[in-house]
């Protein structure tokens, strides 16, 4: 059956077509990943020529049947964008973040907490673009919560301790403390782990704590992104462009 379906949408990916089009990937009020065709996007008098931004948010129409991968995008109307004329920080800090979500929703799988944890990350980052690495972080620890595949830094894995200070994440048994787990002094998670992290699961976006504040933060930080990039398969091309950008 072919119908016109509206949405509230972000946008993810916008990939150039043939004949100046766009193929552009969104994440819809519902946590669904949908795929839309934009003909004739890329042609200066295009009606929707700023439409397409990483993270806008949007109202956009698809025209086409519910079994099609790629419909066509009949209207597509931008109501917010968090890119910040300028700031090159936290425009990078978009599209790594467009990069992430355009990788974990799913056609067809409905999860409106990816929807609720964009929306959010894209109005602190337009709201305070000097704190967008803060953000990416705090979406990172979140994405890896929807995942299932970080575990609540409450108590240890292995003993159930909800004092002694935590020392390691393992994949079997989640964070394990010093309490049970022996680990070499230089190898264990810095002092004041268990603290960041539940900063980073009470704290909303526009709070997100500063992962640099502090040598728990920053290794706190390094050890989830890349546990998020492992989760992804391997390398995401939008933080090797961040790293060189602002190293």
């Amino acid at each position: 059956m072919t119908m016109i379906r509206t949405h509230a949408a972000i946008v993810l990916r916008p990939t150039p077509f043939q004949e100046g089009g766009l193929i552009v990937s969104f994440l819809t009020e519902h946590g669904e990943r949908l795929v839309g065709l934009a003909k004739g996007a890329k042609k200066p008098a295009a009606k929707w020529v700023s439409s397409f931004e990483p993270l806008g948010l949007v109202r956009v129409s698809f025209f086409g049947k519910e079994q099609v991968e790629v419909r066509r995008i009949t209207r597509c109307e931008l109501q917010h964008s968090p890119l910040t004329l300028g700031h090159l920080e936290s425009n990078l800090v978009v599209a790594c973040l467009a990069d992430l979500f355009d990788r974990i929703a799913r056609e067809g799988v409905e999860d409106e907490r990816l929807f609720r944890l964009l929306s959010a990350c894209s109005r602190s980052i337009k709201a305070r673009p000097d704190e967008a690495m803060a953000v990416l972080a705090y979406a990172e620890h979140w994405l890896l919560h929807c995942l299932g595949v970080l575990p609540h830094p409450r108590t240890c894995g292995y003993c159930g301790n909800d004092s002694a200070p935590l020392v390691m994440l393992s994949d079997d048994r989640g964070w394990r403390c010093a309490a049970c787990t022996p680990v070499d002094l230089q190898e264990a998670l810095p002092p004041g782990s268990r603290e960041y992290l539940r900063l980073l699961r009470t704290a909303p976006a526009e709070e997100a704590p500063d992962p640099s504040s502090s040598e728990a933060a920053r290794v706190i930080t390094e050890l989830l992104r890349s546990r998020l990039i492992r989760e992804l398969g391997g390398k995401v091309g939008s933080y090797d462009v961040l790293h060189r950008m602002l190293t």
